[in-house]
């Protein structure tokens, strides 16, 4: 019986250490992870270490959008004794109005989560502010000094640039370049871990990374500060004084496709995003949004009829005053006949006979060809979120008329940046050139990344470029947009007015959007511009509106960069 026993014994004392040897295999090696993650857990702690932005410069290194200290009201719960004492100490800082306030008691109560290493109190602390509250040395309580978005320039450079909003929880660009180039500006978080006691503060000697920081990158545009400043204000003041709605401006580097200035009016202040109260401002409608561009067109359309070899500057028309095209009637704008007519005086006089008559020798295959070559409907490929295709679908259409509208600029649409694109081909010898924001890129290790001017294709001839300027110039001397030109100096340039489609079929007679595309010196201009005033009250054409606008700019764009006049003047 005895051995009996003692059999039994040793069975169970086996079959007990084989249960401890295999809870304990269990733990340190089948789970080891599981509970060293625990462990880690229960006596370390992670943070975050937020990358610091990229800041964004104009062509001479003047701050764009840029970093500055900021100060945010922090506490650590769990290391707070009295949460009513911390909460009524910080009264001043927080805006609560008494203690018996429910601001005042949902305080008290996040102050009191003893499981909560963290807590964001207040954002934006001024800089008395964040001393006062570390000279109060509120056991729990701190002062974070962090980074904010800042842009020095305010208003004038808003809808390139855009500004660093929330989408998440989390920053991020929104609208301009902040949103285009939000992953390279915005870098990459780090991670850095270490222990704490027990009473939860952080051990600061333990600390070690986790994942290293990448800071983002910085942006120099091609825009001039100076340039950008004197068109913004210009086209400011001249939406005012014609009591338009809005307006655009562009202005850009023939040979390269840089863009040197670039806004629209009205702007905002991305430093107070958050007072604009109509969404819709934050839009840059200089590439978002299409128009019906009017007789502006009519440069385009003289450059396929010039570069098919189908009509020369000197070919002449018989004007009628009138086009009849099925039940259509189309007349010119100024409801007039002025018999035979050269093309050069189409351009001088904006006739839309002499434009359907220019379409007419080439047709519509190669008209609409010239059309796409001069990049309409097609994406440029700026910068810029949420740019616009424009729309010239009614060249696929088989009618005659569809030709003659779009002849001179109506019934098709485009985008501001793609006219001054397909206008800066007629200033470039015929060559289309991709506008362009970005000048260089600087990375962390200071190297740069250069961007190239981009060539996309040759549009029209040399020649039919030299020949098409100095129609242009002809324009301004003896035809309309007189107060776009510039003394000393041969302007290239053709004015637009457009009315407005009215989404229920046909037009508006009130709405009218008015434009100007140009460039000087003719013979080798130094830069391309186009002027868009949209429904002005004051004025009835382009040529009061637009033009003096582009005009201003033409003669201080000349200045700064000291070109030469070219000229001759009659002094006789």
């Amino acid at each position: 019986m005895t051995n009996q026993r003692l059999k039994i014994l040793i069975i169970v004392i086996l079959c007990g250490g084989g249960l401890i040897i295999g809870r304990l295999f269990q733990l340190q090696i089948l789970k080891y992870k599981f509970y060293h993650q625990q462990a880690e857990a229960n006596h370390s702690v992670t943070r975050t270490i937020d990358a610091e932005r990229g800041e964004i410069r104009d062509i001479n290194n003047y701050p764009l959008a840029i970093n500055v200290k900021s100060y945010s009201l922090c506490a650590v719960p769990a290391n707070i004794k009295d949460p009513e004492a911390a909460a009524e100490a910080l009264i001043p800082f927080l805006g609560i109005v008494n203690k018996d306030s429910p601001e005042f008691k949902n305080l008290v109560q996040k102050l009191s989560y003893k499981a909560d290493y963290y807590e964001v109190l207040k954002k934006d602390l001024n800089g008395d502010e964040a001393q006062a509250v570390g000279e109060l040395a509120l056991p729990g309580i701190f002062v974070e000094i962090g980074a904010k978005r800042q842009y020095p320039e305010e208003r004038f450079f808003s809808h390139v640039i855009g500004f660093l909003g929330v989408k998440n929880n989390q920053p991020a660009g929104q609208y301009g370049l902040e949103e285009f180039l939000d992953k390279e500006l915005a870098g990459t978080p780090g991670l850095i871990s270490g222990e704490k006691t027990p009473s939860g503060n952080l051990i600061l000697d333990s600390e070690k990374v986790v994942k290293k920081v990448e800071n983002g990158l910085s942006i120099v545009l091609t825009l001039d500060r100076a340039i950008q400043y004197y068109a913004c204000q210009a086209l400011e003041d001249g939406v005012k004084s014609s009591r338009a709605d809005s307006g655009t401006v562009i202005i850009m580097e023939p040979q390269t496709g840089k863009i040197l200035a670039l806004c629209n009016y009205p702007n905002f202040d991305p430093n107070n995003y958050k007072n604009v109260k109509d969404y819709g401002l934050f839009f840059n409608s200089a590439v978002a949004e299409s128009f019906e561009p009017g007789s502006v067109f009519k440069i385009f359309t003289m450059a396929a009829a010039l570069d098919a070899g189908k009509v020369a500057p000197d070919t002449t028309y018989n004007d009628t005053g009138e086009v009849k095209i099925g039940g259509y009637t189309i007349q010119n704008s100024d409801k007039k006949a002025h018999g035979v007519k050269t093309m050069i005086n189409v351009l001088e006089k904006s006739l839309n006979t002499g434009a359907i008559f220019a379409a007419r020798q080439i047709g519509l295959d190669v008209f609409r060809t010239y059309v796409k070559n001069f990049g309409f409907a097609s994406l440029t490929g700026i910068e810029q979120p949420g740019e616009a295709l424009g729309d010239i679908s009614n060249l696929n259409k088989s009618g005659e008329i569809y030709l003659a509208t779009a002849s001179f600029g109506q019934g098709i649409s485009v985008t501001p940046i793609q006219l001054i694109t397909a206008a800066d081909a007629i200033a470039n010898q015929g060559k289309l050139m991709k506008p362009y924001l970005v000048d260089y890129i600087i990375k962390n290790d200071g190297s740069v990344i250069n961007n190239q001017p981009k060539f996309i294709r040759q549009v029209i001839s040399p020649a039919t470029a030299t020949t098409l300027s100095a129609m242009m110039v002809s324009v301004l001397e003896n035809g309309y947009g007189k107060l776009a030109r510039v003394p000393d100096y041969w302007v290239a340039g053709k004015t637009g007015t457009a009315q407005v489609p009215n989404p229920q079929g046909g037009y508006y007679s009130e709405k009218t959007i008015h434009s100007f595309v140009g460039f000087a010196p003719h013979n080798n201009p130094g830069f391309v511009g186009v002027v868009k005033v949209n429904n002005p009250k004051i004025g009835n054409f382009a040529e009061s509106t637009a033009a003096p606008i582009f005009g201003k700019i033409a003669a201080y764009v000349l200045k700064y960069y000291n070109v030469p006049p070219d000229k001759i003047m009659n002094n006789e």
